[in-house]
C-alpha cells in the first residue's frame, strides 16, 4: 500500500476514534444507578442512602440530583465509598463527589433549554443603590477616620463595574451549584451590567428556590438592640437612629403551646455596630442542636472580623445583638460574654433547606442588589417534542440523501455516504469536546450540513 494513503487512512481512523470517544456516552445515564455502580466499600448505611434515593425518585422523577442530595443528608460523609475521588482540598467533600458523579452520568451531547426545558434569566445589577448606601455611611461616620477610610475604599471598589460583574457571576454560579443543576450557563453580558443565567431541566420547586437564591443579596449586618427595647415597644417610642423590627418566634420557646408562633418586636439600631457586616465572613455551615435536633448556622469570621466581633461582644455584655440579613431580622440573642473565637451562631425556626440556603448566601454574598429583568421558561414536555421532531427530521433528511446518492451515483454514492457519516461523527465529536450546547437551530444546522456535505 502506498505510504501516503496509509497515513491518510490512519489519520482518518484516529480522528474518528477520537470523535467517538468524545461522544461517549452521548446521552445521560441514570444518576442514581451510576452512583450505585461507582461506589465501593458498600455497607448498610450506603444501602439505606440508595433506598431513600430510589424512594424519592418515584415521587420527584425530574430532580434526580436533588433526590440524591436529600438521601445523603447534610451531615453524612461519603468519601469512604469513593476513594478514587480526590476531594481532600474541597470545603464540602460530599457535595464535590456528588457533583462529579452527576458530571460523569450526564450525556456528552448537551441540550439547550429549548430542547430539555428550563428557565432563562437576565439579571441586572443595581450598583447605584450600593454606591448611595456607602455615601450615606461615610456621612454618618463623622470624625471616625478609621471607619471613613474603610468606607471610602469600599466606595472606590463599588465603582469598579467589571470587578463587581465578575464577582456577581461567580457568586451566582456557587449558589446555583447548590441546586445540582446539570451544566448551567452563567455569564456576564459583554459591555453591560447584566448576567445571563440558563438553568436547564428544573422542576417548579427547584426553580422557585433558584429564583430566591439569585435575588438574595445577603447583606449581613450585626446591630445592637436598644437597652430598653421592650419598654420602648410598649410605649410606642422609636428613638432617633433606631427602627422597629419584627421576628417570628416559636411559642414553646417562651412557655407557650407547642407548634404555635408569635411575633416579637425589637427596637434595633439602623447601622451595623462598628461596621460589622458580612464582608468579614470567611465561611458558613449548618449544624444541628444535639438536644432539639434543630438546624442552625455557624459563621466563621476572618482574622479582622474575629477581632472586631470580639471587641463588640466584650464592650456589650448582657445586651442583645441582632443579626439582620437583607433588612430582615433573623435573630436577637443576649451577649453572655466576650466571643473572641471568631465564630457566631445564628439560630431560628429554620428547616434544614432554609438553613442550607442561609449558609449558602452568607458564604457567597453579593456586593450589590440584583433584579430579574427577563425570565423565560420552557416546559420539559415541549423540549421532548422538539427533540423527537428534530431527530425525525434529521433521520428523514439523512435517509433521503443516502438513498439519492446510492441510486444516482451508485458506487461513488457509497463513498459519499461513508464520508457523510464520518463528517457527522466528527462534527458531533468536536461539539462534545468544546462543551457546545445543542439547540433547535443547531439541529437545523446539522440537517443543512448533511445536505451540503455530499458535495
Amino acid at each position: 500500500m502506498n505510504s501516503n494513503i496509509f497515513w491518510k487512512i490512519a489519520f482518518v481512523v484516529l480522528v474518528v476514534a477520537w470523535s467517538i470517544s468524545e461522544m461517549n456516552p452521548p446521552i445521560g445515564r441514570d444518576l442514581i444507578g451510576h452512583f450505585e455502580k461507582t461506589a465501593q466499600n458498600k455497607d448498610a448505611a450506603f444501602d439505606e442512602i440508595l433506598a431513600k434515593a430510589r424512594q424519592l425518585e418515584k415521587t420527584h422523577k425530574a430532580r434526580s440530583y436533588g433526590n440524591l442530595v436529600d438521601a445523603v443528608g447534610a451531615n453524612t460523609v461519603i468519601t469512604n465509598y469513593f476513594p478514587s475521588f480526590d476531594v481532600s482540598n474541597k470545603k464540602d467533600p460530599t457535595r464535590a463527589i456528588l457533583q462529579r458523579i452527576q458530571k460523569q452520568a450526564s450525556g456528552q451531547i448537551q441540550l439547550g433549554i429549548d430542547l430539555q426545558g428550563g428557565t432563562y434569566f437576565v439579571v441586572a445589577l443595581n450598583m447605584q443603590t450600593n454606591i448611595v448606601r456607602l455615601q450615606k455611611e461615610i456621612e454618618r461616620a463623622g470624625t471616625n477616620d478609621t471607619l471613613r477610610a474603610s468606607l471610602e475604599n469600599e466606595l472606590e471598589a463599588a465603582n469598579d463595574k467589571g470587578r463587581i460583574l465578575g464577582q456577581a457571576a461567580e457568586v451566582m454560579r456557587k449558589r446555583v451549584d447548590s441546586l445540582g443543576v446539570a451544566e448551567p450557563i452563567i455569564q456576564p453580558m459583554t459591555g453591560d451590567d447584566r448576567i445571563v443565567i440558563q438553568l436547564p431541566g428544573l422542576g417548579q420547586e427547584d426553580l422557585d428556590r433558584a429564583e430566591a437564591l439569585i435575588l438574595k443579596a445577603a447583606f449581613l449586618e450585626f446591630r445592637l438592640v436598644h437597652e430598653r427595647s421592650e419598654q420602648l415597644v410598649d410605649d410606642g417610642i422609636i428613638p432617633p437612629g433606631y427602627e422597629l423590627m419584627t421576628i417570628e418566634e416559636r411559642a414553646e420557646k417562651n412557655g407557650g403551646v407547642k407548634g404555635q408562633k408569635f411575633l416579637r418586636r425589637y427596637v434595633v439600631s439602623k447601622n451595623p455596630e462598628r461596621g460589622m457586616t458580612g464582608k468579614y465572613v470567611r465561611n458558613a455551615r449548618v449544624d444541628r442542636d444535639q438536644m432539639t435536633n434543630r438546624p442552625y448556622v455557624i459563621i466563621n469570621f476572618n482574622a479582622e472580623g474575629g477581632e472586631l466581633f470580639g471587641e463588640i461582644t466584650t464592650a456589650n455584655v448582657d445586651r442583645l445583638l441582632a443579626v439582620v440579613l437583607d433588612g430582615e431580622l433573623y435573630s436577637a440573642a443576649t451577649i453572655l460574654g466576650p466571643i473572641t473565637g471568631g465564630t457566631c451562631i445564628i439560630t431560628g425556626d429554620f428547616t434544614i433547606d432554609e438553613a442550607n440556603e442561609l449558609a449558602n448566601v452568607l458564604e457567597n454574598p453579593l456586593e450589590v442588589p440584583v433584579i430579574i429583568e427577563e425570565k423565560r421558561t420552557t416546559d420539559p414536555s415541549l423540549g421532548a417534542d422538539s427533540i423527537r421532531s428534530g431527530f425525525t427530521a434529521t433521520m428523514i433528511g439523512l435517509g433521503l440523501v443516502v438513498v439519492f446518492m446510492l441510486i444516482y451515483y451508485m458506487s461513488s454514492g457509497v463513498v459519499a455516504n461513508v464520508a457523510l457519516a464520518l463528517n457527522l461523527i466528527v462534527l458531533l465529536g468536536v461539539m462534545c469536546s468544546i462543551n457546545a450546547t445543542l439547540t433547535l437551530p443547531g439541529i437545523a444546522g446539522i440537517l443543512l450540513t448533511i445536505g451540503m456535505a455530499v458535495d
